[in-house]
């Protein structure tokens, strides 16, 4: 009796629901010149997390920032993400006021050589 009320609590403590938001479709994450040529390098993704407790975290621009450089960091040659889809989801924990806020970004990695295109 004992282990199946155990196994109720913590089936309570574990139940949460998770929901998913579009935050914005964006053409490029950085600003490349315009004489230069940009190079897709191949499809890349990061992400990342803030968790709070009573209320949900506030999605700040540093938390962005965090998901678009690790997504850069996948590959060794990239200067900016180009394509890039902007996801965010936010998880609650239905028991206990707990709340994660995750930032993720999905696009092409590219890079730039400035200088190399004819300007007219």
């Amino acid at each position: 009796m004992k282990k199946s009320l155990s196994l109720i609590m913590l089936s309570l403590l574990a139940t949460g629901c998770t929901q998913t938001y579009v935050a914005k479709l964006a053409p490029q994450s950085h600003f490349d010149y315009p004489n230069s040529n940009v190079y897709p390098l191949g499809h890349v993704q990061g992400q990342a997390s803030k968790t709070s407790f009573f209320v949900p975290p506030d999605k700040s621009s540093s938390l962005e920032y965090e998901a678009i450089t690790k997504a850069i960091e996948q590959s060794p040659s990239a200067d900016m993400l180009i394509n890039t889809l902007h996801f965010m989801d936010i998880t609650q924990v239905l028991v206990l006021p707990i709340y994660t806020v995750t930032y993720r970004v999905e696009g092409t990695a590219a890079r730039m050589k400035a200088g190399t295109k004819v300007l007219k």
